[in-house]
C-alpha cells in the first residue's frame, strides 16, 4: 500500500476552508466516481483502490490518501494533481 500526505498552512475563514473541501469531494466523485461523507471537519472519499481523508482546523488543511496495489502506479500524477489543486485554492 502507498500513502501521499499533504499538510498546508492556511489563512482562510472555516466556512471557506470547508467549502473548499466539500468542491473537492464534489470533483472526485463527478470526475473519478466512489462517495464522500463528512465525518465532523474531514472529508473521507472512497473508490476503488483509493482511501483518502481531507481534514482541517484553524490553522492546517491536510490530505492523506491511501492507495491499493493498482493505484500506487498512479501515487506521482495524484500527487502533483492534489498539489496543484491546493496551490490553487489554499491560501
Amino acid at each position: 500500500m502507498s500513502q501521499i500526505r499533504i499538510k498546508r498552512y492556511h489563512t482562510m475563514d472555516r466556512e471557506h476552508v470547508r467549502a473548499m473541501t466539500q468542491e473537492l469531494g464534489e470533483k472526485l466523485k463527478s470526475k473519478f466516481g466512489g462517495n464522500y461523507q463528512w465525518e465532523g471537519d474531514m472529508v473521507h472519499y472512497k473508490y476503488s483502490g483509493v482511501d483518502a481523508k481531507v481534514s482541517f482546523n484553524e490553522t492546517t488543511l491536510q490530505v492523506d490518501v491511501k492507495l491499493g496495489l493498482l493505484m500506487a502506479a498512479l501515487k506521482g500524477m495524484i500527487e502533483s494533481e492534489v498539489n496543484k489543486y491546493l496551490d490553487k485554492h489554499v491560501t
